[in-house]
C-alpha cells in the first residue's frame, strides 16, 4: 500500500523587494521631471530679468554718453563762436594803474572768449598791482567785460632801509620811484620788523600817527601837511614833527593833538604881536599847557602859558 504522498501547495508570491525596487526608481523618475520644469522656467526668467537689466544699463548709458558728448560739443562752439568774443573792456577807478597793466593782468590785451574766462582768477591777478586795493570784475553779455578798481591811498612814506608808500591801513605796499618825487611826509622810528612781522601790536602807534595827520589836514599855516617833512615816532616820548621849508621841531607827545595844536597857534599868534615870530625852530607842546620855544641864536629856551 503506498502511501499517501502530501501534496503541497505552492502558491507563487511576486517579490516585494522587486517590485518595490522598479516601483522606486520610477518615482524618482517622475520627481526628477517634476522638479526639472520649474528649474527650467526659473533659469530662463532669471536670464530674462538680466537680459532686460542688462539692455537697459546700455541704453541709459548710452543716452547719457550721447547727452554728454553733445554738451562738450556745444560748450566747444559756444566758446569759440565769434558772437561772445570780448571786444570792450570798461576800467573804473584808475588813477595810478595803468590800463595796460590791468588788461595784462587779466589776460585782456589778447583776443578772449567773455565765457571762458575766470572772473575770480582774472580779479586775484589784478589785485598783484602794488597801487590795488580791491577789484571787481563782472560780465556783461555778449560782449563787455566790467573790471572796478579801488586803489590804495598813501597816507605817508615810511623809512625802512627804503622809503615805502603806506596806504591807509598801515600797509607798506610800494617801494618809492626815485622819479616819484611824493610831496608826503616820512614817519620813522619805525623798523621793518615793526611793519611787517609785529604788524598787529605797530597798527596802535601807526592810528596815532594817522590821527596826527587828520589834525595837521585841517590846518591852513606853516604847521599844514603839505608842509611837514618828517614825523618821528618814540614809543616813550610820543610824536615829533619836522617842518619842510623853515625846518620847525614841534615835540607833540601823545594825544589830544587838536587842542595842542590850537595852543601852539595862540603862541605863534602871540609870537607875531611881539616881534619874535622870526627864527623859531622848536616848539615842545608835552608839558600841558606849558608851550616851550627855542631860538637857534642864543639858544635859550622861553615859556609861555596858554590858556
Amino acid at each position: 500500500m503506498k502511501p499517501a504522498t502530501s501534496t503541497r501547495s505552492r502558491s507563487f508570491t511576486p517579490r516585494a523587494s522587486n517590485n518595490r525596487y522598479r516601483g522606486g526608481k520610477k518615482t524618482k523618475k517622475a520627481a526628477r521631471q517634476r522638479n526639472i520644469g520649474p528649474a527650467v522656467n526659473s533659469f530662463f526668467s532669471a536670464l530674462w530679468r538680466t537680459t532686460k537689466m542688462v539692455t537697459v544699463s546700455v541704453l541709459i548709458i548710452s543716452l547719457i554718453g550721447g547727452v554728454s558728448v553733445g554738451l562738450v560739443m556745444g560748450y566747444h562752439y559756444v566758446v569759440n563762436a565769434q558772437y561772445f568774443m570780448v571786444r570792450k573792456v570798461v576800467l573804473n577807478g584808475l588813477d595810478r594803474v595803468s590800463r595796460e597793466d590791468v588788461l595784462k593782468a587779466t589776460g585782456l590785451d589778447k583776443p578772449a572768449n567773455i565765457l571762458a574766462l575766470n572772473l575770480a582768477d582774472m580779479a586775484s591777478h589784478v589785485e598783484t598791482l602794488p597801487w590795488v586795493r580791491t577789484v571787481t570784475v563782472s560780465r556783461k553779455l555778449p560782449e563787455t567785460i566790467m573790471v572796478n578798481i579801488v586803489e590804495r591811498r598813501p597816507r605817508v612814506l615810511v623809512s625802512m632801509d627804503a622809503l615805502y608808500y603806506l596806504d591807509e591801513t598801515g600797509t607798506p605796499f610800494k617801494k618809492v620811484d626815485p622819479k616819484d618825487n611824493p610831496e608826503l611826509p616820512i614817519i620813522t622810528g619805525f623798523t621793518r620788523a615793526d611793519l611787517v612781522d609785529r604788524r598787529e601790536h605797530t597798527l596802535g602807534d601807526l592810528m596815532e600817527v594817522f590821527d596826527l595827520l587828520d589834525a595837521l589836514a585841517e590846518r591852513n599855516d606853516r604847521f599844514r601837511v603839505g608842509n611837514i617833512s618828517e614825523i618821528n615816532f618814540d614809543p616813550v616820548r610820543g610824536l615829533s614833527l619836522f617842518t619842510r621849508d623853515d625846518k620847525v621841531q614841534v615835540k607833540i607827545g601823545h594825544g589830544d593833538f587838536r587842542q595842542k595844536l590850537k595852543r601852539l597857534g595862540r603862541v605863534l599868534a602871540h609870537l607875531k604881536i611881539q616881534g619874535q615870530y622870526d627864527g623859531v625852530t622848536y616848539f615842545n607842546l608835552e608839558c600841558s599847557p606849558r608851550v616851550i620855544v627855542r631860538r637857534p641864536v642864543s639858544n635859550v629856551e622861553g615859556e609861555g602859558n596858554a590858556s
